[in-house]
């Protein structure tokens, strides 16, 4: 049986999510020194959060056995939330009197730039989480459900022929493959896969279905 893993998507998923909130950082620092844009916990917290997170995220990627997606899910939500709010307290900021003085056409615009990242950053967040909690759910069973519309995602690092092609490069085949390989599981690991694997990344290692669309179907390695 041919298998395939959905490592590759959530690491795409995390390299977006990490230039996006590092842009937000940049774009809120910038505004701070030079239009007066106010430190507040939420910014600070929502963006130097995320990036931390999201660096940490990537480096796990090489190391961790198997994404969980109830972390994916978590992760995705609560950094879209945040970034959400993000965008409510600039507009907010925006319509304050006490910051309507000679600068405030910049001080808007600072405003406005950094909600409108901040708003597709929360949205790539939305996404991530969404596609975690529908493999979540719906990967549960381990033959193809006959009806199409109740078949689990099938996610491709950015489309199905760049991974095909990205697939022959060294880098991307270590980036799919199970980096805690060793002879002998650990019995964490073995007690987990007992007990959760509905939750883990069944989807990780996900059987093709031969009678799929031709496009559907996952490139040979």
């Amino acid at each position: 049986m041919q298998v395939r893993s959905k490592k590759p998507v959530w690491f795409l998923f995390k390299v977006l999510e990490l230039l996006l909130s590092l842009g937000c950082c940049i774009i809120h620092w910038r505004c701070f020194n030079d239009e007066g844009v106010p430190h507040i916990f939420l910014l600070c917290g929502a963006y130097g959060g995320s990036v931390i997170i999201c660096f940490v995220s990537l480096i796990g990627a090489f190391y961790a056995e198997r994404p969980t997606m109830k972390h994916e899910a978590a992760f995705g939500g609560i950094l879209s939330a945040l970034h959400f709010f993000t965008v409510y307290a600039h507009m907010y900021m925006a319509t304050l009197e006490e910051f309507r003085t000679d600068k405030w056409p910049d001080f808007y615009m600072c405003c406005r730039d950094n909600a409108m990242l901040a708003l597709y950053a929360g949205a790539i967040y939305l996404l991530h989480c969404t596609f975690a909690l529908d493999l979540m759910l719906s990967h549960k069973g381990k033959k193809m459900h006959s009806q199409r519309s109740k078949r689990p995602l099938r996610l491709y690092f950015i489309s199905l022929g760049a991974e095909a092609y990205l697939s022959r490069f060294w880098l991307f085949q270590r980036i799919a493959a199970r980096m805690l390989t060793s002879a002998q599981p650990s019995e964490h690991s073995s007690w987990r896969r007992n007990i959760s694997s509905s939750d883990s990344e069944s989807d990780d290692q996900e059987p093709i279905d031969k009678t799929a669309d031709p496009y559907e179907r996952g490139s040979k390695k």
